[in-house]
């Protein structure tokens, strides 16, 4: 068994078992859930694999009452480091908490002697939006790879935007959308419109 076979292996098993916590609340984390399952794994298309794991953590944040985001780091070997999902309203309110953040906090609390990080790659199952963006910039993270388009919340495609600092900073890291299936872009983008309106408008009341 070759390496990008085990890799594959190694993620479809964790997701799948990931999944199978997933306690549907709605139709429509049931339907998600039940098409992630028996999704399978397209080989001409090399990121399909960790955007399948941010659809399935994605899922996970739907259901738990987030924002329907999922992200995960990857090391230089191919290997999922750390993993997370938007936690901004559940298990209790925090602003910062959205996937990339969840996921950046834990690399950096648990690996606090990793000098570089130009070798990793952050893949999230949406466009990172301007905290998360320059959160991300400041990492240092070599890749930071998203499934589908924010076009009203995310900032990727705006990085002409960001003071000079930024940009300045950015130069030395890769934006960009990931290589996955189209359907997998879909997915990333439904299961995050699930229930976006409906917590923005949360957010315009506190």
């Amino acid at each position: 068994m070759n390496d990008s076979v085990m890799v594959n292996k190694q993620i479809r098993e964790s997701g799948l078992r990931q999944l199978a916590t997933v306690e549907a609340k709605s139709d429509n984390v049931g339907k998600w859930k039940t098409w992630l399952t028996s999704y399978q794994f397209v080989r001409k298309y090399q990121d399909d694999r960790y955007i399948w794991l941010t659809c399935v953590l994605a899922l996970e944040a739907l259901n738990t009452g987030n924002f329907g985001v999922g992200s995960i780091l990857i090391d230089p070997d191919g290997n999922v480091v750390v993993r997370g999902h938007n936690q901004v309203f559940n298990p209790y309110f925090r602003s910062d908490r959205h996937a990339e953040m969840v996921v950046m906090d834990e690399f950096e609390d648990t690996h606090q002697k990793v000098m570089g990080v130009e070798g990793y790659t952050l893949y999230t199952s949406l466009e990172s939006c301007p905290m998360c963006l320059s959160r991300l910039i400041t990492s240092g993270v070599g890749k930071i790879l998203y499934a589908a388009a924010d076009p009203t919340g995310g900032m990727v495609h705006k990085m002409k935007d960001l003071p000079e600092v930024w940009t300045q900073l950015a130069r030395r890291q890769v934006f960009s959308q990931a290589r996955c299936t189209q359907d997998l872009t879909n997915a990333a983008n439904c299961i995050f419109l699930v229930n976006a309106n409906e917590l923005n408008e949360e957010l315009k009341k506190r």
